[in-house]
């Protein structure tokens, strides 16, 4: 028999009911910029400042609501950069 789950010293649940962040990553993929995110591509994006819009549309609802939210773009030289859902930034 285990011991307990303990709740943390704020009150807050186990470490093992949080719920896993949301990643976006934006991508490009046979040639053109697109958003993976749950392990599927999204359409094809004009540019990639509309697939980092489209990521941070996407990813903003959860955001508001309290879940944890990754926003990367990949860039081609091979930089991930994170932007933050909140600012955009």
């Amino acid at each position: 028999m285990s011991a307990p789950e303990v709740a943390g010293a704020d009150g807050s649940a186990p470490a093992d009911d949080a719920m896993p962040t949301l990643i976006y990553d934006i991508v490009r993929h046979r040639g053109h910029w697109r958003v993976l995110h749950l392990g599927r591509h999204s359409a094809p994006y004009d540019n990639q400042e509309a697939a980092v819009a489209a990521a941070l549309k996407a990813a903003r609802p959860a955001y508001e609501a309290g879940r944890g939210v990754a926003v990367r773009l990949n860039r081609t030289d091979g930089k991930v950069l994170e932007i933050d859902p909140a600012t955009g930034t």
